[in-house]
């Protein structure tokens, strides 16, 4: 199953449990029928996760309940029974199920591999250093003439030993960044795949056939869909790598928030676009992911709602 599907299906897991929590609150069912119908898979994940709803409804009520809600209609459930709380949690612990695995394959792959909350700096053998920060994953390659390093998962900060005959290599995604001797940051979080250069010079080259030659403060960002972002004088306090600090310059808030989902021992689920996609400009602590989301989305009109002690989902206020 893909990222997407993985996803819709958590979403949809979650709109069960807040159209429980106010079921007859015109504006959240509102916001339901929007996200419903933003994306082919947000329908096919509440189809799957109704029929799994209703299959536990006719086991607990022996066949006396009604069919549960028809994605045709495009109409969130109304009624609830004493059990719905249940099965909304046994649907949220399947889609959590799902998304925990994959990062165990991760071990078969990686060289080195952080956990939740969880960060290393490692000493590599041409002298260069590696912070990895959490849920992240690398893995090495090197020869006498060259040095790669596949970045798996997460983010890392590189600290290059200058090496002219051995030029060192990041492999992130669809980016190949290539230095001699330099300082940068390599980040997979979210959908996209970015690079900051603290200092000496840097390429970064995409599989769309583009390249890009960057200097001290300069980024680049390649999205989803083709979509490229590029910058420049990043602000030192950008520069500092994983770290539980979370930084950002007027960025979205869901890009944040794929800053601060490491740092959360479960799922962070945005249920509402709108606030996500509000631009921010802050710091803030991940030690604590509650608080950070709740100082993060609450100036932007939204709020944390903690479903599960491994679910977090932000909605509007």
């Amino acid at each position: 199953m893909n990222a997407d599907a993985d996803r819709a299906r958590l979403e949809a897991a979650s709109w069960l449990v807040l159209l429980d929590d106010e079921p007859g609150d015109a504006t959240r069912q509102a916001e339901f029928r929007a996200w419903l119908e933003a994306a082919p898979a947000n329908a096919a994940a509440w189809r799957s996760v109704a029929r799994t709803d209703d299959l536990l409804a006719q086991a607990a009520d022996h066949g006396s309940r009604r069919a549960g809600p028809q994605i045709e209609a495009r109409t969130p459930p109304g009624v609830f029974s004493r059990w719905r709380p249940v099965a909304a949690g046994i649907a949220i612990a399947a889609c959590l199920l799902m998304v925990f695995v994959p990062p165990l394959t991760l071990r078969l792959q990686a060289d080195y591999l952080t956990g939740t909350a969880q960060l290393e700096t490692l000493q590599l053998d041409d002298g260069s250093t590696v912070r990895l920060g959490p849920d992240s994953a690398i893995r090495l390659a090197f020869s006498a003439g060259e040095r790669k390093v596949d970045l798996l998962a997460g983010e890392a900060l590189f600290d290059v030993t200058a090496d002219a005959a051995r030029p060192f290599r990041v492999v992130a995604r669809d980016a190949t960044v290539t230095v001699l001797g330099t300082r940068f940051d390599v980040s997979m979080r979210g959908q996209g795949t970015s690079v900051l250069v603290g200092s000496g010079q840097v390429r970064v080259d995409s599989s769309r056939a583009e390249s890009f030659d960057l200097r001290p403060g300069d980024w680049v960002r390649l999205g989803p869909n083709g979509m490229t972002e590029k910058g420049s004088d990043v602000p030192n306090f950008l520069m500092t790598g994983p770290d539980v600090r979370v930084a950002a310059r007027n960025r979205p808030v869901s890009e944040v928030i794929d800053r601060i989902r490491p740092w959360f021992a479960g799922r962070i689920v945005i249920a509402d676009g709108s606030v996500g996609r509000q631009p921010v400009t802050g710091v803030f602590d991940a030690s604590d992911p509650v608080r950070a989301l709740e100082a993060l989305v609450v100036p932007q009109g939204g709020r944390v709602i903690k479903v599960t002690p491994w679910l977090l989902v932000v909605s509007k206020g």
